[in-house]
């Protein structure tokens, strides 16, 4: 698979780890069920980004 499209999902998945944090953060107060599980997503989402970056000497 081209290094592109890879680099493509890379980033929208950063993307989708900034927006569910921010929401998890709106929510703590009011739902802080809703925001621990937006927060276990994110964290997911993360170690996929771990595993999946480039290694660079």
């Amino acid at each position: 698979m081209p290094i592109a499209p890879i680099a493509d999902l890379r980033a929208a998945l950063q993307q989708a780890v900034a927006e569910l944090a921010f929401e998890a953060g709106r929510q703590v107060t009011t739902d802080p069920e809703r925001a621990e599980h937006l927060m276990a997503a994110t964290s997911t989402m993360e170690q996929i980004l771990q595993r999946t970056a480039t290694a660079r000497p």
